[in-house]
């Protein structure tokens, strides 16, 4: 079997979903510019334009905070191009009782190695708000 080696952006990637996953912002955060941008759709508290990495990273903190930290995501497939990467992740959320569990797909802008921008779109928008705003 011929191997294949991975684009550095999609080990770039693994390795934000990896800290992530286990509640580790502040690795997943090395891998961000200071000035990144994260969009994050809807209307709910987490809703908006998330511009530096300070601001980042407190949208990170306050998805554990909301959720108690009750979250899995699971990135199923990872790609990447020179200056693009992508994941589809199934994620579930817990808070308050309620459950939200559904695919994701997330793709990033990646400049020098590290996240410049970043969006995020869940499979339904309307759900998502209705459990951030519960």
């Amino acid at each position: 079997m011929t191997s294949v080696e991975e684009h550095p952006n999609v080990q770039l990637l693994k390795k934000v979903y990896a800290a992530f996953g286990v509640g580790d912002v502040e690795t997943a955060s090395q891998y961000w510019h200071e000035d990144a941008v994260h969009h994050y759709p809807g209307r709910n508290p987490l809703s908006g334009t998330h511009k530096g990495l300070e601001d980042s990273i407190a949208f990170a903190n306050k998805i554990f905070e909301l959720t108690e930290g009750k979250l899995f995501m699971e990135a199923w497939e990872v790609g990447a191009s020179e200056g693009h990467g992508f994941a589809l992740l199934n994620t579930r959320y817990e808070r308050k009782g309620k459950v939200l569990e559904m695919p994701f797909v997330n793709v990033a802008r990646i400049v020098d190695g590290k996240i410049a921008e970043f969006w995020t779109y869940p499979e339904d928008v309307h759900a998502t708000d209705e459990f951030w705003n519960s």
